[in-house]
């Protein structure tokens, strides 16, 4: 976060732009990746669980690692911007994508 604000106030515009601009591909995606989790993980992995549960089917991976992962972390956080972001508590989200032990465990 601190080198995207250095590199805003050197060069007139965002880290994220010159990514855009100088690179592609999988290497793009990794940096944009990097660059928006420093910037505000709470969003970044709102919208990672929502990816996870988006559709037909549910990610289970993705999401057991980002709930596991991030529960003594920032989880309250993501809540929040999750909630804020798409309209819906997560609590919520997760208890119509599963069920049973696995439900209770998650939540």
């Amino acid at each position: 976060a601190a080198v995207e604000a250095a590199y805003n106030s050197m060069y007139g515009h965002s880290l994220e732009k010159a990514i855009k601009k100088e690179t592609s591909g999988l290497f793009e995606y990794a940096l944009l990746t990097i660059l928006r989790c420093a910037e505000n993980p709470a969003k970044y992995f709102a919208k990672v669980l929502l990816k996870a549960m988006k559709g037909l089917g549910t990610d289970d991976t993705t999401l057991i690692r980002v709930i596991v992962t991030r529960t003594e972390i920032d989880m309250q956080y993501i809540k929040v911007e999750y909630e804020k972001k798409y309209k819906k508590s997560l609590v919520d989200a997760v208890h119509s994508e599963t069920s049973g032990h696995y439900r209770s465990f998650l939540l």
